[in-house]
């Protein structure tokens, strides 16, 4: 049985990563801002789920995250720096550093917070795995907006990076990074309502190379293995899930039709 902490777990790829985990029989610690959802889903996910409000850009209420977990679950084996959103879009020019800053906190920063209070408790113990949420954005320009961007490619370098301090301890860390994938976010981004997931799921199924979208739990698997004892020998890496649809890209498709 594994301790796990997944930040942003209330929805989405981080409620996916939870499920994923409890259904192995894990201790999961759901960390985010939307009290409501991440208590519904501990809910469903029974007696080894819990649920503690985290806003991930605050320093103290990330490092009280790991906290609740060593003292309330235990060690913690697995942490997931997964919480994020779009952030600021539209045209350069028109992006205020106000907005730009408030990204980066979201995506950015949050993660090398995320990553250093995993860091610290699990040096000591010589033994555990960090596994943070990037983005096709992260790999390749243009699939994203600007700041979004700038922000997952700080993710991949930040976990690459890390990796060859860390490997030395015992550590691993590593990144996933999805495409346009069915989730409460690409619901939002589509619609409005963060719950639409069936519109989403028929857009992105309409845009696809192969006309089947990526969905969270798709996402959460490539995250489980990453977090588990089959990834033992990968750390620092970047596994993208994206069917083909982003990286590489459907441009390709000119050469071969």
């Amino acid at each position: 049985m594994s301790i796990v902490l997944v930040t942003g777990g209330a929805r989405g790829i981080g409620a996916a990563i939870a499920s994923r985990h409890a259904a192995a029989g894990d201790s999961v610690l759901v960390a985010d801002v939307d009290d409501a959802a991440g208590k519904q889903l501990v809910e469903t996910l029974g007696l080894r789920a819990h649920y503690v409000h985290c806003d991930v850009t605050s320093e103290d209420d990330v490092r009280a995250g790991v906290v609740h977990a060593e003292r309330h679950l235990g060690p913690l084996d697995v942490v997931y720096a997964n919480a994020g959103a779009v952030g600021v879009t539209g045209r350069l020019e028109g992006t205020s550093l106000e907005d730009w800053r408030r990204t980066m906190d979201l995506l950015l920063t949050s993660v090398f917070l995320t990553v250093r209070e995993a860091v610290a408790v699990m040096r000591p113990r010589g033994r555990g795995a960090i596994v943070c949420t990037a983005s096709v954005a992260g790999v390749r320009g243009g699939l994203g907006p600007h700041a979004y961007t700038a922000a997952k490619h700080g993710v991949v370098g930040l976990v690459e990076s890390v990796a060859v301090e860390v490997a030395r301890y015992g550590l691993r860390i590593n990144a996933v990074a999805p495409g346009g994938a069915v989730s409460s976010l690409t619901a939002g981004l589509m619609s409005g309502d963060v719950d639409d997931l069936q519109l989403a799921h028929d857009r992105l199924a309409a845009s696809s190379a192969s006309g089947v979208p990526t969905t969270a739990e798709d996402v959460a698997d490539a995250a489980f293995f990453l977090g588990g004892a089959g990834s033992s020998r990968i750390n620092g890496t970047c596994l993208v899930v994206d069917g083909a649809d982003y990286v590489p890209s459907q441009k390709g498709l000119s050469y071969y039709s």
